[in-house]
């Protein structure tokens, strides 16, 4: 969905701008000469340049989200000592979600909101039974590419349990090892004892700040905000370079929540505004631009400063998704090594594309240990240390991550010292490898928009001919093939995840067009990128014409017609299910006497709380 604030303005006759094909003249035209607010120079063909790009973005939008769901992988549920140890991993800062297979990652983000839901009252507050979130996390996770070796679908859980912890830690939330208990026991916050900051979030806010942690990476191709600026790709031009991949991650969020059956949360005419403008603020929030920006107002509502309710939340949430996006300096240094090594690797794969592109190089992969331990004493110096610090002035329970932050400061500092006093020069130059095929073949995986015109259009008959042609293809399938995503050299395929129970199909509503779900055929999943690039061309000759013709026409690609209608109600005999056993977990009965749950320190158990 397009932000109002870069979509749209107004013109000198205070009439909103609009994206609809009639109002190109007067959106686009700049006082006759052809110029158009969004930047193009082009007499003949620029004003309609903004309106092709738009459709184009709308249009794999729309395909994405549509053909993720043509086949759901099925899922066999964690039981016993599975299950309780993931719960007890779940319940530690030691948390290391790139060790556990595919299966398990997915069945971890479904026991948080398990632990989510046993909030007294949290169902009924949301209005969304458990039970559909299952069909959802997987939809999810399937437009995660996981050809990224960072930002996939492991660093999403990542973000997520962290996001869980802090709440935890500052009392607003239960402890996951809350599920291991047998009698299905809810939770009350104890709000003597929960920071006083924190506690204007109520249920809603704790959904939505979850869902934003789970999802607000999701489609992202690998790439920075950098890189598509400097690349003029599509995504870029649509946001005019603000926050282009956040607003993507938003966009494809509540695309695949209305998809399957959370539109309920998204569209409910009183609620459904506020839901829809936090949850984009707090994604918003995870893009490092606007960190300095973020660190003023943060400093300013500490500093007594007069806010609204909306903005104080938005802040909070927004605090804590930023601690949580780059956490893993405040994890255990151990845990924290892997994700530099797994963001060096992704960075490096950028650097290959930039020189295959000639674009000047938008990030700096460490050229050594040494360069790498410079590099993390610089970036926990100036980012993520005083962040934590300023975040734990407000809510006093994050000072203990912003201590780990300090100790682990001090190992790379340490650590730099001793390489810079045993190790040779370092080279004055990256060691850039050259263009690969599979690396710069292993980007046509990327959700197409993030991509220049230029990049898509060399390599498009490569891509209709290939198997693996279909973006984002839904093809699960056994043994040891590869994941359904292109894979990049420098991430191994992704294990197998089995389907979903046949029971749950129904609980995934279908977008604009009626499928089974099932396998769709080989033809249909090597045609997809094809049938995108025909739909938008047509559209895009149909805009030339009709502004040619001096038409205008009255449906509008502006903010209200970028996501599509809401699916239907769904029967009422789905909203039974609230009271079956969790799809992804069995009921919670108490599990084998030999699976000890570990239990975070400093758990509060509300005096009022029932035994």
């Amino acid at each position: 969905m397009l932000y109002a604030g870069y979509a749209g303005m107004n013109d000198s006759h205070g009439r909103r701008r609009s994206v609809d094909v009639g109002g190109l003249a007067l959106a686009l035209k700049d006082e006759g000469h052809g110029h158009g607010w969004g930047g193009w120079d082009e007499v003949e063909n620029g004003e309609t340049r903004y309106a092709e790009v738009l459709i184009d973005v709308r249009a794999h939008t729309e395909t994405v989200v549509s053909s993720e769901t043509v086949h759901l992988p099925s899922f066999v549920g964690c039981e016993g000592s599975a299950r309780s140890r993931l719960i007890a991993s779940l319940d530690t800062w030691h948390f290391e979600p790139h060790k556990l297979p595919e299966e398990e990652v997915v069945a971890c983000t479904y026991i948080l909101f398990e632990a989510l839901y046993r909030i007294e009252g949290m169902q009924e507050a949301i209005g969304v039974p458990l039970a559909r979130l299952a069909t959802f996390l997987h939809h999810l996770r399937q437009v995660y590419r996981q050809g990224n070796s960072y930002h996939n679908f492991q660093h999403a859980l990542d973000v997520f349990q962290a996001t869980y912890y802090f709440l935890y830690v500052a009392g607003m939330v239960p402890p996951v090892c809350i599920l291991l208990q047998a009698d299905m026991r809810t939770w009350r916050r104890d709000k003597d004892h929960a920071d006083p900051l924190i506690s204007c979030l109520t249920s809603e806010d704790l959904f939505t700040l979850l869902v934003a942690a789970v999802g607000h990476d999701v489609g992202h191709p690998g790439l920075t905000n950098a890189f598509m600026k400097n690349a003029k790709s599509p995504l870029s031009v649509v946001y005019d370079d603000k926050s282009a991949l956040e607003q993507m991650h938003y966009s494809l969020l509540l695309q695949i929540m209305r998809h399957n059956g959370l539109g309920s949360l998204v569209d409910r005419p009183h609620s459904g505004p506020s839901f829809r403008k936090l949850l984009l603020a707090t994604v918003l929030g995870t893009d490092l631009g606007i960190h300095v920006g973020f660190m003023a107002a943060f400093q300013g509502l500490l500093s007594g400063r007069d806010v609204s309710e909306h903005e104080r939340k938005v802040l909070v949430c927004q605090a804590l998704i930023k601690c949580a996006d780059i956490s893993n300096p405040g994890r255990p240094y151990t845990v924290s090594k892997h994700w530099v090594a797994a963001l060096e690797s992704e960075w490096s794969t950028q650097l290959v594309l930039e020189k295959h592109l000639h674009l000047p190089a938008s990030v700096k992969p460490s050229e050594n240990t040494l360069s790498e331990a410079k590099g993390q004493v610089g970036f926990i110096g100036a980012f993520v240390r005083p962040l934590f610090e300023l975040v734990s002035q407000g809510i006093p329970a994050m000072e203990v991550f912003a201590q780990q932050c300090r100790d682990n400061l001090a190992m790379w500092v340490d650590r730099s010292i001793e390489l810079s006093a045993s190790a040779e020069p370092p080279a004055t130059t990256p060691d850039v490898p050259s263009p690969c095929p599979t690396i710069i073949e292993g980007f046509l995986s990327a959700f197409p928009p993030t991509l220049p015109d230029s990049f898509r259009a060399s390599e498009d008959q490569q891509s209709v001919n290939s198997v693996t042609s279909g973006y984002y293809s839904p093809t699960f399938s056994s043994g040891s093939s590869s994941s359904h995503y292109e894979s990049c050299e420098s991430s191994p395929p992704s294990p197998t995840v089995p389907s979903i129970p046949e029971a749950l199909a129904p609980l995934s509503p279908p977008l604009d067009i009626v499928m089974p779900v099932h396998s769709r055929s080989p033809s249909i999943a090597s045609t997809t990128a094809w049938s995108v690039q025909t739909n938008a061309s047509d559209a895009t000759a149909a805009i030339r014409a009709a502004y040619k013709a001096g038409m205008r026409k009255k449906k509008s690609f502006h903010r209200s017609s970028w996501n599509p209608s809401p699916p239907s109600v769904l029967p009422s005999s789905l909203f039974s299910r609230t009271t079956t056993p969790s799809p992804l977990s069995p009921s919670s009965a108490t599990p084998d006497g030999n699976a000890i749950p570990v239990t975070p320190p400093a758990l509060r158990v509300p005096p009022d709380a029932p035994p």
